[in-house]
């Protein structure tokens, strides 16, 4: 019954995913054809040049393209910053167009109204020039740089908002499936767990390690029919690694996110060990998402020893991307 429930719910999780596929996928066109790059083009190196090129030339510097193409984690990492960033850059490629639309209206107006004078200038008899000094202005200078430095201003907040692309807060509730023989006559309950994972670490290939941490209640009630037997009720906390494998496991494409995770957990009871598994779904580009996860708990508990439990929950998070 308890499979049942969580297939159900990972099948509904997938089914709601696929209408956002393509919002993305409409999104990549659309920053490919400002880039002037064919439809369905691998983002490669070419296309990261191309990119950083564009860029440049609006005054905009990214410092997540900073390390260039190789360093930045290769295709893997520069797919991850275009999943990450494709909304602030179709805003920034779009506001210059919008630009340079509305200059090359003006400059044909302006051609127009030359053009009309002109040919009014010469059907009129020739005017008397009067010469008269006309004082320099001196406050066109400041109209026109504000806006600029205004915009400059919004550019870089944009770009300083990124930094925290990678952070997830995710709180859940489950329930452990199966424990070891010293927990096996205890009734166990649902609890909460949260685990939150930072955008601080390093890549080695197409894995990303990122540092977290966990904390989650457990409760083991003892039967009431047996005095020797003790309940557990508490929780357990520590740090945790988190290993982004999606780039590995490509099941379900980018609107999931995949990780594996290992930790340390103490508790009043004693310590031990914590690993499993999330399967993070996207919905779409809000700042939230679904996700089903896995634990396998190795505890050291005062008077029965070490033991053990596997869990399964499921959440809503915050995700920065």
């Amino acid at each position: 019954m308890k499979q049942c429930i969580i297939t159900v719910i990972f099948l509904s999780i997938y089914l709601f995913a696929q209408d956002t596929s393509s919002v993305y996928n409409q999104k990549i066109d659309q920053l490919r054809s400002h880039l002037g790059i064919i439809e369905n083009g691998e983002l490669d190196i070419r296309v990261y040049n191309t990119l950083v090129e564009s860029l440049d030339s609006l005054g905009i510097k990214d410092e997540q393209l900073q390390d260039g193409f190789e360093w930045g984690g290769g295709k893997a990492g520069f797919e991850a910053y275009i999943k990450n960033n494709i909304d602030r850059l179709i805003s920034d490629f779009s506001l210059i167009s919008s630009e340079l639309d509305s200059l090359r209206n003006n400059i044909d107006s302006d051609s127009l109204t030359s053009q009309s004078s002109t040919d009014s200038s010469k059907a009129m008899p020739k005017p008397i020039l009067i010469e008269e000094q006309i004082e320099p202005v001196e406050d066109v200078s400041l109209e026109i740089e504000q806006p600029i430095k205004n915009e400059e201003k919004t550019k870089n907040v944009s770009t300083k908002k990124n930094k925290l692309s990678g952070l997830r807060i995710n709180p859940s509730f489950g329930k452990p499936l199966a424990v070891g023989s010293s927990l096996s006559q205890h009734t166990s309950y649902f609890d909460p767990m949260i685990s939150v994972r930072t955008p601080l670490g390093i890549r080695i290939g197409p894995v990303f390690m990122s540092l977290g941490y966990e904390t989650s209640k457990f409760s083991f009630e003892a039967p009431a029919e047996i005095d020797t037997v003790r309940s557990y009720f508490g929780s357990g906390s520590g740090p945790a690694l988190f290993f982004d494998i999606s780039k590995i496991i490509k099941i379900g494409g980018e609107k999931f996110g995949k990780y594996f995770m290992v930790g340390l957990t103490s508790s009043d009871y004693g310590s031990g060990f914590v690993g499993g598994y999330d399967l993070t779904m996207f919905l779409g580009s809000f700042p939230i998402s679904l996700s089903v996860s896995s634990r396998m708990n190795i505890v050291t508990f005062d008077g029965i020893g070490t033991s053990y439990w596997a869990s399964a929950s499921a959440g809503l998070g915050i995700d920065i991307r």
